[in-house]
């Protein structure tokens, strides 16, 4: 296993490469990964933050790998994940760009990724260098698709799973109950290794999506016996559900147990009221 290092370009499997981005930091690990996938034609996946040295990192890709970049393919439209798409493409022959937009200006959504094509679920999309299949994984956000690399039985994941931390869930757009569903969803493709967003590739995906399933159902447990008749804010609720996250953490892992609180809510276990959440 090889830590991403920023700016540097490194074959991990044949015809496969991965770039990081110089956007280290609480929420992106060493930085955003960008993956390279071709022989004559390159398909990059996630070109990351629009940061110029990073931009100019992946067009200089082309040199280094001796081959044009054809296609740009997004996860999911965070800002840590695809504005440098529209600044790769301005300097590009026209390329083809996959993956679904934003539907609406939310915090952290990126609005400048127009793609030409919209996967649908379980599309097998022909490259040059091979089948991949694009599974629809909402819950991170809504828009958010992984892709499956059939050759080398691995999959991009995005934000959906990432190495050494759990994923944030940001409501509205995100959601625990499809995130959770999405989750037990991969258990059904045959995944050899995965190539995450932000970290090094995981190489016991199996194991990762089942604890992954395993540590979400018992924070949801925790945000049970945490509630109460009496309502609750968000505010009093973190510091009991996730007492051990640094207090430092805690503004933002006020999204993820409010996730849970709508997860709850919608399986008729929970509600909100003024005053706070409290059980049903």
């Amino acid at each position: 296993m090889t830590f991403p290092v920023a700016g540097k370009l490194e074959q991990l499997f044949p015809n496969f490469y991965r770039l990081c981005a110089p956007n280290p930091g609480p929420m992106t690990g060493p930085g955003t990964n960008t993956y390279i996938y071709g022989i004559k034609e390159l398909a990059v996946i996630d070109a990351g933050p629009a940061l110029p040295e990073h931009v100019q990192a992946i067009l200089a890709a082309q040199e280094a790998l001796n081959a044009p970049i054809t296609t740009l393919i997004a996860s999911h439209t965070h800002s840590d994940h695809s504005p440098a798409i529209a600044e790769v493409a301005s300097q590009l022959d026209n390329p083809l760009l996959i993956g679904i937009p934003a539907a609406t200006h939310q915090k952290f959504e990126d609005l400048t990724f127009k793609p030409h094509h919209k996967p649908q679920d379980d599309e097998v999309i022909e490259l040059e260098a091979g089948p991949v299949r694009a599974i629809h994984t909402p819950g991170h956000v809504g828009n958010h698709v992984c892709y499956l690399i059939e050759e080398h039985q691995m999959l991009t994941t995005g934000d959906h799973l990432m190495n050494g931390s759990t994923v944030v869930i940001v409501p509205p757009k995100g959601s625990m109950k499809d995130y959770i569903e999405s989750l037990q969803k991969l258990q059904n493709y045959p995944i050899k290794v995965m190539a995450p967003g932000h970290g090094a590739l995981i190489e016991n995906p199996q194991q990762v999506v089942e604890w992954t399933i395993d540590h979400r159902l018992q924070r949801e447990a925790k945000v049970v016996a945490n509630l109460g008749e009496d309502p609750a804010t968000l505010s009093q609720l973190v510091r009991s559900v996730y007492d051990d996250v640094d207090k430092s953490m805690h503004s933002i892992a006020e999204y993820s147990l409010h996730a849970h609180l709508i997860k709850l809510a919608q399986e008729g276990r929970a509600a909100e009221s003024e005053l706070g959440w409290h059980l049903i």
